[in-house]
């Protein structure tokens, strides 16, 4: 994940996704803004192989980013904006 502070508010670039996740995705979301005083919440998941044994193991990941001052309690609520990458995996 990438964050660049330009214009007044926070460009925030998707994350990176696991090398070892299985199905790549193509066509993923494009980096989204905050302003002050706001916070993103941006969903991924994916499916990963172990080395060993080739069992699947599942990963969710959750990356709350906020920008300005803000308090903890901030995170207790909805997120100004949402993105949700969350597939389909086998």
């Amino acid at each position: 994940m990438t964050l660049r502070e330009a214009d007044r508010s926070l460009r925030v670039g998707p994350p990176r996704m696991s090398s070892f996740a299985t199905h790549p995705r193509s066509g993923r979301p494009p980096a989204a803004r905050i302003s002050a005083g706001q916070w993103l919440r941006w969903q991924v998941n994916y499916r990963l192989i172990a080395s060993y044994g080739g069992q699947w193991h599942y990963r969710l990941d959750t990356f709350n980013v906020a920008y300005g001052t803000v308090t903890p309690e901030m995170f207790l609520g909805m997120p100004t904006r949402t993105i949700d990458e969350k597939g389909f995996v086998l």
